[in-house]
């Protein structure tokens, strides 16, 4: 590109100034950037633990009045809405996800989630009953 040479408003900035900004797509925005994204993601995940946690006690102890046969149904409910609840305080989180991404805020931490429900599930329930043993089995 040509410039004319009598403006002086074109002229480069010294190369050795440390003072400006830097541009879009510079390393320094892109890790500030990815950094946002992974504290987003990592807090969403031990949300999603946290609420596993939750979703698999109170399925446990919700369903300890109820029939056999409606207590799974009830607890798999309650994880669902759990889950839901936790998509929707993702989503108010405003994790700076690229468009592309944006799975990243289901997906991230449902395994944990669904682990974490079941075993909080079988170990509160078996907290609650603890008179129900081998011998009872027999």
């Amino acid at each position: 590109m040509a410039r004319h040479p009598k403006k002086k408003g074109d002229e480069k900035p010294d190369v050795d100034d440390n003072t400006k900004d830097n541009p879009v797509g510079s390393p320094g925005t892109s890790q500030t950037e990815e950094s946002k994204v992974k504290g987003g993601l990592d807090k969403l995940f031990w949300l999603r633990v946290g609420m596993g946690v939750l979703a698999g006690s109170l399925s446990a102890i919700i369903g300890n009045d109820q029939v056999e046969s409606t207590r799974v149904a009830l607890g798999f409910g309650i994880m669902i809405i759990l889950f839901a609840g936790s998509y929707v305080i993702a989503k108010s989180m405003r994790i700076p996800i690229p468009i592309s991404d944006k799975k990243k805020l289901i997906t991230t931490g449902y395994g944990s989630y669904f682990l974490m429900f079941i075993f909080c599930w079988i170990l509160v329930n078996t907290l609650i009953h603890p008179d129900v043993g081998i011998a009872t089995v027999r």
